[in-house]
């Protein structure tokens, strides 16, 4: 079955090999990792400490970034940190000290979920370390206000990744257009128009 993704961004996906049927409009996430790279090769920093949630998006991610740097030079991992699936409670806090044991690599390159972000940053400010780390986050971050609201001073000067966005001419008035009486041939439309009018068809 072909399948196209707005979001899918794991790196093996483009093995062609593999995933015969899959495309994809977002670039992999080995694009965003030089990205990284090179944001933080323009600050001058030669010294970071990586962060990822456990899984395919996080550990591919640092994997991608870790070997970009490698390609760059010029680059030290101080220690690459991963959080588990389901973290334990004081775990968050645990990161934080794990951070502070290599507290002069004080840039942190992150490959995270929404919420290890948050509480991450929960973490830091807990420890009374807002301010201390310098973060370059992916497009998990991205834009969003959910990780950072109520934590600005621990993300103040957070730097993030976001693919590029184009806006494609007349989609948004077809989009909008679309009903139950012109929009027959999709299938799950009217699963779409009960869940976003809350309502039974």
């Amino acid at each position: 079955i072909p399948q196209i993704s707005y979001a899918s961004t794991a790196p093996e996906l483009s093995d062609p090999g593999r995933y015969e049927f899959f495309s994809r409009v977002v670039p992999p996430d080995s694009y965003q990792a030089q990205a990284m790279v090179a944001v933080v090769r323009a600050l001058g920093w030669s010294y970071v400490s990586t962060l990822a949630s456990e899984g395919n998006y996080g550990e591919s991610g640092v994997e991608a970034f870790v070997q970009s740097s490698r390609e760059a030079g010029g680059l030290c991992i101080a220690q690459s940190i991963k959080i588990p699936r389901e973290p334990k409670p004081g775990e968050f806090t645990k990161v934080i000290g794990r951070l502070m044991e290599t507290s002069t690599a004080r840039g942190v390159v992150l490959f995270a979920n929404e919420d290890d972000i948050r509480r991450v940053l929960e973490a830091a400010t807990l420890a009374n370390l807002s301010g201390h780390f310098s973060w370059v986050g992916s497009d998990s971050w991205g834009a969003k206000m959910a990780p950072v609201q109520g934590l600005e001073e621990a993300a103040h000067g957070a730097i993030t990744i976001l693919p590029k966005r184009a806006s494609v001419p007349g989609f948004d008035e077809y989009f909008t257009s679309r009903s139950l009486e012109n929009n027959r041939r999709n299938l799950w439309f009217h699963e779409f128009w009960e869940d976003d009018f809350n309502c039974r068809l």
